[in-house]
C-alpha cells in the first residue's frame, strides 16, 4: 500500500459522506413535499431526482473503489 492508496480512501470517504448528505436532504425535501398539497408531477420529479442521486452515487462509489 502506497501513500496514494490512503489518499484515494480519504477521497472515497468524503465522496460517500457528501453523497449521503445530499440523499438525506433530498429525502427530507420529499417528506416536506408529501406533507403539503402537491401534484403528481411534483412527486414524480422528486422520486426521479432521488433515484438518479442513488444510482449516480452508487456507480461513482463502485468506479472510485476500483
Amino acid at each position: 500500500m502506497g501513500d496514494g492508496d490512503g489518499m484515494k480512501n480519504d477521497i472515497l470517504k468524503v465522496f460517500f459522506i457528501l453523497w449521503g448528505l445530499i440523499l438525506l436532504i433530498e429525502l427530507f425535501w420529499f417528506g416536506f413535499l408529501t406533507n403539503r398539497p402537491h401534484s403528481t408531477s411534483e412527486v414524480i420529479f422528486a422520486v426521479t431526482v432521488i433515484a438518479v442521486t442513488s444510482v449516480f452515487g452508487s456507480v461513482g462509489m463502485y468506479l472510485f473503489k476500483g
